[in-house]
Formats: C-alpha cells, structure tokens, sequence
C-alpha cells in the first residue's frame, strides 16, 4: 500500500507543481521514485516529526498541497500539539500520512503500536480520516484527498497486503457494501477488513449471511451515512485494528446514540490493557480477538 501511495503521488505531481512530500527520516526503499524524479518537492526534515508538521503548516499558508509522512504513532504522538495548533486550527491543506497503523509492527512492541491514531485524529478541528484496506481502497480514498483542501490523516498498513476487490472501486459513498444487510452484520475499518471477509465467507460456506460494510473514511458525510444505516438492523459489531477506547467502535457507538431506537453495537477491537503484549500481527490480532476465527465464534454466539 505503500508503494501504491508514491505512484499516486507521482501521478499527481505530473499535473500539480505544488505539492510537497516531507519525511521524518523513513520511507527508505519506498519514497525514492518521487525523490528521484521530483527533488524539489521533497525534504527529509529528520528525526524531528514536531518540526515537520510545523514546516508543512508554512508550506501549505503558501497555498501548497502537503503530505507528511512518518510511523504511524511517531506521525500522531509525538507531534499532536502542531497537527492540532498549525494545521487544525489554521484549516490547511496538510495530509498526515502514517505507515504502519494497528499492529503492523508488533514485533516492535508498544511503542511501534499505532493503536490510538484514530482517537487521536478525528476529535481534532477540520480533521477528515482516511483509513484504506487495501489498494482500490487507497485509490478512492486519494481521488477524495485531492480534493480536499482541509487538514487529512491518512493510515496505510506496512506492506504485501492482499487486494480485498477485484475491481476499483465505483460511486461516492463514504460506506462502501460487501454483503447485503442481515440480522447480524459487520462494520470495518482498515486492513483488518480481511478478517472480516474471511468470517463472512466462513458463514455463507454454512448457508448464512453476514452484513459487511468497509468504512474507509471518517467524515460528516459518513455520519450521515451511517446514521441511515444503523436504523435498519438491529445488532452490528465494529472491527478495528485500533483500541476500544476513541476509535472507529466509539465514533460508531456515538452515532447510535443519538438515535430513537438505538441497534445494538458490540465494539471489537484492542484492549485497554494489552500494551505491554508483543508478537506478530496475527499473533496480536487472535490474542484480542479480532481475528477471522474471534469474530466467528463471537457471531455464533449471536445467531
């Protein structure tokens, strides 16, 4: 996903001088055809990602396009107070791109961890959240980005994901249908999607159809969305690669809320309290249970 980022960068670039890549001192094997071809709207700003939000704010006052680009919680974290006081509250047209979001380098333990991104990003002002699973989700979610001249934050996986459509993807909709609504459904967010597929697909193996919808991004216009959806059926569980806390299962929880007759929402995601958990990605997906095999368990339970 990764790559796919660059080439549309590229792209871009071709009709668009002012747009701007920044890095903090990452991205080595993957942002080097946009450096080669376009030195001039690249600067490695170092070690430093508080000051490459800050540079970003002034090059995007000059009516530039922006992209930063760094660890997904190195990209959030560590320099909240400039997304927020530079780029929020200046309404500029800056895209946060972060690498690595959920357990992608669980490896790496917590502190590689970019599980309070979401959380982090959609309370902030002007704020529009763009969180792909797959490449042709990247492609729709770009073609938006371009458009947008607000503040973004944009979350990318690490590498070698699998194509979850086999086509790109067509219409507008910020909530895109994998399978027709039912009495128990899924609502997803991000590369986890897969895992959802796969229960999915375990189930009408067995004669049984499970709801599946992709969120790929957080907006105004997706409240509207999911606001129309969450009064047809009545149970919907939320799958994040993100924690329970502020993320994708709270903004949805949220929405649900504020309705007459409120579905029943089961928030799967990572718990509070598994910070110091290290291992693989799926290792740590299974072990929160927001895997294929958890989720199936979870909706026999529920049938």
């Amino acid at each position: 996903m990764r790559n796919r980022f660059i080439n549309r960068l590229l792209n871009y670039r071709k009709k668009n001088n002012n747009i701007f890549l920044l890095s903090g001192d990452l991205g080595y094997t993957v942002l080097e055809p946009f450096i080669e071809k376009y030195p001039k709207n690249f600067f490695n700003i170092g070690v430093a990602e508080q000051n490459m939000v800050g540079i970003a704010a002034g090059l995007a006052l000059e009516n530039n396009k922006v992209f930063t680009y760094s660890i997904s919680n190195f990209a959030t974290s560590r320099c909240h107070e400039q997304i927020r006081n530079d780029v929020c509250y200046h309404n500029l047209d800056v895209t946060i791109v972060a690498v690595a979001g959920g357990l992608a380098y669980g490896s790496h333990g917590y502190t590689h961890h970019g599980i309070e991104d979401i959380a982090i990003t959609r309370c902030l002002p002007n704020m529009t959240i763009f969180i792909p699973s797959d490449r042709y989700e990247l492609d729709y979610c770009f073609k938006k980005i371009t458009k947008n001249k607000s503040p973004k934050y944009l979350r990318l996986v690490k590498n070698g994901e699998p194509n979850l459509y086999s086509k790109p993807i067509s219409g507008d909709s910020n909530l895109i249908e994998h399978r027709k609504l039912s009495d128990v459904n899924i609502l997803a967010c991000g590369s986890i999607l897969k895992e959802a597929i796969d229960c999915c697909d375990f189930f009408k193996n067995k004669g049984e159809n499970i709801g599946l919808f992709s969120c790929p991004i957080i907006s105004p216009e997706t409240t509207s969305e999911l606001k129309k959806l969450l009064t047809k059926k009545n149970v919907f569980l939320t799958l994040e690669e993100h924690k329970k806390i502020g993320g994708f299962g709270s903004y949805v929880s949220e929405i649900s809320s504020s309705l007459k007759n409120p579905p029943r929402i089961i928030i799967c995601g990572v718990a509070n309290d598994g910070y110091n958990l290290t291992g693989s990605q799926p290792y740590l997906r299974n072990l929160f249970g927001i895997d294929s095999n958890s989720l199936i368990k979870k909706i026999k339970k529920l049938l």
